[in-house]
């Protein structure tokens, strides 16, 4: 053996380039001065072919438009974090210098199946077995799929909270997997592995068990009491869809992903306030005018409140057309606001707050992240001075309820504004029926007769919604 040469390769599971999104084996070409002679009397040099057992997406292996050849750099980079691929690697490389060290010795060329063979041997491998893909690894390149997809008019194009939401499972389950030494893999994700994964977050979040995991920019917050139940839903779900997708991959769960009984009940809300129409006056009424953020906050707050609308709706608003009704009766602007959570859609019409803001912007302000606009409504809230203790009930995942009285400006966040919408119009004697038609689009009628025959539009549920609120007597609710 002489001149040994090792090139590191994928076995591709699709012809299409593009069509490479799903991880791949490993193999490794070892050239070593192995030749035979062909039918022609040809001297043809034979390398020998062995499988490192480990799989991975190949985006994280090569440049897409080298083919996915072998890229030291962007395999160093993209595996940072990932001491198994890189172990395998140095593995072999030893057992193949030992080996060739022999062969050498003894002044000796083995057949390319011999030096597989002593491989095995060597590395304690028996046969080649494709490793099992874990769940982390799907979920990579879910989230890799669903990136490329955002933005596009796809019909099932997800959201950047959506994959978000991805994103932090995918952290999750590197938590579990630094504190458990154990890869979740799908055959073996059983109910008893389901609930110990969430049982093991939660104790890592109460601070129990330490974690450090490099590919979390910010270290994860601290709780004595562990995870509340909405937010352990949010994650079941996403790990639950996950799982289903996987399903109809082709790949077996162990886990029964259809079972309503692996996603946690219903908890009541946290906190039980709403702002009022008096505490709405006064936001509108201060001027921020010299701090951004303070005004980010202010012109989101009156909008959403006055609107009803979430913030992904709210996110979407910036690149919707105002539309304008005006007729003998009516005159006022709206938006035709498309729900995605609900495959529905609603025109909304612009109280005279809202409608302000946008003629002082020129159009629908530019909205901040979610996690910004939380963190600018608490500080609005405090240089108002909107601090009122409110009752905050935290139900846990497993340290029961617990009960306290927190400051508003602490409490406050997007979530509240629909709350808030739907309560002051309420407080005012508007028929929720009406108030239905503008925030919950999807809410069928109550009535038997309504839910065959109400085939209302969306223009003229706009109208009525503007009829109730001409007839309140305030200069918040008025167009």
């Amino acid at each position: 053996m002489k001149n040994i040469k090792i090139r590191y390769y994928l076995e591709p599971k699709a012809k299409n380039v593009e069509d490479r999104t799903n991880p791949e084996l490993i193999m490794a070409e070892i050239s070593y001065g192995y030749a035979v002679i062909n039918s022609q009397g040809k001297k043809r040099h034979k390398p020998a072919r062995y499988s490192l057992q480990e799989n991975i997406i190949p985006m994280k292996f090569g440049r897409k438009e080298e083919n996915f050849k072998f890229d030291e750099a962007i395999f160093k980079k993209a595996n940072s974090n990932n001491s198994t691929i890189k172990t395998k690697m140095i593995q072999f490389e030893s057992a193949l210098n030992e080996i060739a060290i022999d062969y050498m010795l003894k002044k000796t060329t083995p057949s390319p199946k011999e030096l597989t063979g002593k491989l095995a041997g060597k590395l304690r491998i028996i046969m080649v077995v494709e490793p099992k893909l874990s769940i982390l690894e799907y979920l990579y390149n879910k989230i890799e799929k669903e990136q490329e997809n955002s933005g596009k008019s796809m019909k099932k194009s997800k959201r950047s909270n959506t994959i978000k939401t991805y994103e932090t499972l995918s952290h999750l389950i590197e938590n579990y997997q630094i504190a458990t030494n154990e890869k979740l893999v799908f055959e073996e994700f059983n109910d008893i592995k389901y609930w110990r994964f969430w049982d093991v977050l939660d104790d890592i979040l109460k601070d129990k068990i330490k974690v450090v995991n490099p590919n979390q920019k910010r270290k994860q917050r601290k709780q004595d009491y562990g995870y509340l139940v909405p937010s352990i839903r949010k994650y079941q779900k996403a790990l639950l869809s996950t799982l289903k997708e996987a399903v109809k991959d082709g790949f077996k769960v162990a886990v029964d992903v259809h079972d309503t009984n692996l996603i946690l009940e219903d908890a009541d809300a946290m906190k039980d306030f709403y702002v009022e129409t008096d505490l709405i006056k006064k936001i509108i009424e201060t001027d921020v005018a010299f701090d951004e953020k303070l005004q980010n906050a202010k012109d989101y707050f009156v909008i959403a409140s006055l609107t009803g609308m979430r913030f992904e709706s709210m996110e979407e608003a910036q690149n919707l057309v105002i539309n304008t009704c005006k007729d003998k009766k009516y005159n006022f602007n709206y938006i035709h606001s498309k729900h995605n959570k609900t495959a529905t859609e609603v025109f909304i019409p612009f109280l005279k707050p809202v409608q302000e803001i946008i003629e002082r912007n020129g159009k629908f302000p530019a909205i901040s992240s979610n996690t910004e606009i939380n963190k600018n409504l608490k500080l609005l809230f405090s240089h108002i001075g909107l601090n009122r203790l409110e009752n905050v009930k935290k139900v846990t995942y497993r340290s029961g309820i617990i009960e306290s009285k927190e400051p508003m400006d602490t409490l406050i966040s997007s979530h509240d504004c629909k709350g808030t919408f739907y309560s002051n119009l309420i407080s005012l004697n508007v028929p929720d029926v009406v108030i239905d038609n503008i925030t919950h689009p999807d809410r069928k009628p109550k009535n038997a007769m309504g839910k065959i025959y109400n085939k209302t539009s969306m223009l003229t549920k706009a109208k009525l919604f503007v009829d109730e609120i001409l007839k309140i007597d305030s200069d918040i609710y008025t167009f």
